[in-house]
């Protein structure tokens, strides 16, 4: 039995959030690297500090890999993602996936170095810079 692979192309390119007062995520680059989806997030804030101590700047994280999804058994190209790995000091889980040409990507967060924080859970939206493709 021959395994299927699952495109990312589809998801590959930038993806800017909407919401341009965010402190989360604002700015997706997805790439395609020997087949493999690779993800560089840049943040509003740096996510080291406190809430009220969020910088203006943007804070780009670490690279992360994603496992492009499918959305059934016999499709070949991916509308979706599932990334897990580090953004500062918190590990992260994204789950993004397309929809009418737009990126939804829903973030968990845990602070495994500080108790005080709590995990959090946060859904944002996101489109390309040369407009969204309605699909």
């Amino acid at each position: 039995m021959t395994p299927r692979t699952v495109d990312p192309a589809p998801l590959a390119g930038s993806w800017i959030n909407f919401d341009t007062t965010a402190t989360g995520i604002r700015l997706v680059d997805a790439g395609v690297d020997g087949g493999r989806l690779m993800l560089r997030i840049t943040e509003r804030g740096a996510p080291e500090t406190a809430q009220e101590a969020l910088t203006d700047g943007p804070v780009t994280g670490a690279v992360l890999p994603a496992v492009p999804l499918a959305d059934s058994i016999d499709a070949t190209t991916a509308v979706a993602f599932l990334a897990e790995g580090p953004l500062g000091s918190r590990r992260a889980i994204l789950c993004g996936y397309l929809n009418r040409g737009l990126l939804t990507l829903d973030v968990h967060t845990v602070d495994p170095g500080d108790a005080r924080m709590p995990n959090l859970m946060y859904r944002a939206h996101f489109y390309r810079p040369e407009g969204a493709d309605p699909r």
